[in-house]
């Protein structure tokens, strides 16, 4: 194993985000990605410098805030204490508008997805992941807590599709304009 192909095992291994260690490096995301994914050699300080990045990630992780008062009482807030199948619910007609256009997302029958909303059956890791592919919070859906990483995400998600039909839209008119001429 080359050092680009133990660099790119380890962050991925570690789940760690290339655009961190391009910022960690003090150098853009796409320059990183050519060296790691392009270039067919990488000088052995830069190596040494991604390595002690990557070795000192675990370390970095500050996983709370301050201190997290304990309470018995994990669900105040009245949207929490509504189940999994409503907050569904509201998680399509968000997103989708109707109940049968998330079901055909999902790609299950309406039927069954009346069986979730209906608290009738617990999603499994299946719909659960089907969900979360959707743009669904899933620490929402399971505990009614919304992270504010997942609507970055989300928000993300959104303007890289506007973004992807743009592109499209591009490269039609490239390729109408290269084919009239």
């Amino acid at each position: 194993m080359n050092k680009q192909e133990e660099i790119k095992y380890l962050i991925h291994t570690h789940g760690i985000k290339l655009s961190m260690i391009a910022e960690k490096l003090g150098m853009k995301f796409q320059t990183l990605s050519y060296i790691l994914n392009e270039e067919s050699y990488i000088d052995d300080e830069l190596y040494i410098q991604i390595k002690n990045i990557i070795d000192d990630y675990q370390y970095e992780l500050n996983l709370f805030e301050g201190e997290i008062p304990y309470t018995n009482d994990l669900f105040t807030d009245e949207n929490s204490k509504l189940g999994i199948g409503e907050r569904i619910r509201i998680f399509a007609k968000k997103k989708f508008g109707t109940l049968k256009k998330l079901a055909d997302e999902m790609q299950i029958s309406p039927q069954q997805l009346q069986q979730y909303i209906s608290g009738n059956r617990e999603p499994g890791t299946r719909i659960l992941l089907k969900l979360l592919r959707l743009g669904c919070d899933i620490n929402w859906l399971l505990a009614g807590k919304e992270s504010f990483e997942s609507y970055k995400v989300y928000k993300l998600e959104s303007e890289l599709r506007r973004l992807q039909n743009h592109f499209n839209q591009i490269a039609q008119i490239v390729h109408k304009t290269e084919a009239g001429h």
